[in-house]
């Protein structure tokens, strides 16, 4: 019973290695460009959309915070890099039955009527992972910050 409970195993965990990723991303979605993207920001909405351990008080405190987007330097919270790399990309909305391995905002019911999502990666210079430091999503000509359950909406000054 354990071997087949292992074959069965192996072969989903086969399977998903070979599985063609529909979310990787492609070219931008829209007309934006890091240049328009450069900017102040400031915090004006915050968001529940799932748990965590930052207290709403904590959460919605932030309300005002400036967020700062510039070739130089990238500011948000406590985290700060000097000389980012940023990264526009597009990912393609899920068929129906599909879970995205990625969870943006629309998984939580976020900003639900776009036709893709498009994403501002932050890379931090030297950064060996490959990962970027920070998503954010791009709805409306607003910067949104998934974070610890709370959606942060950024708007620019």
């Amino acid at each position: 019973m354990v071997r087949y409970f292992l074959i069965f195993m192996l072969s989903l965990i086969s399977a998903g290695c070979f599985a063609v990723d529909s979310n990787e991303p492609g070219s931008i979605c829209s007309d934006s460009s890091l240049d328009n993207l450069y900017s102040r920001y400031e915090i004006f909405e915050v968001v529940k959309y799932g748990g965590g351990l930052t207290a709403e008080s904590s959460a919605k405190g932030r309300r005002g915070e400036k967020v700062i987007i510039e070739r130089d330097t990238f500011q948000v919270r406590d985290l700060i890099i000097s000389n980012p790399s940023y990264e526009l990309a597009c990912y393609p909305l899920p068929n129906e039955g599909e879970v995205d391995v990625n969870r943006w905002s629309n998984f939580y019911g976020f900003g639900a009527n776009r036709t893709s999502i498009e994403v501002l990666h932050v890379y931090e210079e030297g950064d060996s992972t490959g990962e970027p430091s920070i998503n954010l999503e791009l709805v409306n000509s607003q910067l949104w910050e998934m974070y610890d359950g709370w959606v942060y909406k950024m708007k620019p000054l």
